[in-house]
């Protein structure tokens, strides 16, 4: 196989990310946190190395996201995303207000390799407090 078959075998059977690099998995870790899971549990759970720097890059993303759908400038709300934490209810109510629009342009993991893992199946996008990871 060609150079350019290959190419365009991997064009085809990719779908059109509706945005660069944003899947329900950043959307899942980003509810961790606001859970109240550390982000050393974070990592052990989802098997990414102690000092790995995954949950904050992919917690972030979503809090960039949710900033821009509310319209607030990120210079403003550095500590909100620097501490979510802190924060949790804030983000929380955002999360919520949001989520359909999030989900609507993230992909699902399974598309980018390997199947979601079982942990992750259950439905984390619930407003519901009660639930637990």
């Amino acid at each position: 196989m060609g150079q350019d078959q290959k190419n365009n075998a991997i064009a085809i059977t990719r779908p059109t990310l509706k945005t660069k690099g944003f899947s329900t998995h950043h959307i899942t870790i980003f509810s961790m946190i606001l859970h109240g899971k550390t982000n050393r549990e974070i990592n052990q759970l989802l098997g990414y190395t102690k000092r790995s720097h995954a949950v904050v890059d992919h917690s972030r993303k979503v809090m960039y996201k949710l900033l821009a759908l509310e319209e607030l400038c990120r210079k403003d709300h550095r500590a909100h995303v620097v501490y979510p934490r802190k924060y949790q209810f804030w983000w929380k109510k955002l999360l919520q207000k949001h989520m359909e629009v999030l989900l609507s342009v993230a992909i699902a993991p399974c598309f980018y390799g390997s199947e979601e893992p079982k942990h992750l199946k259950q439905s984390v996008y619930r407003s519901d407090s009660s639930q637990q990871l």
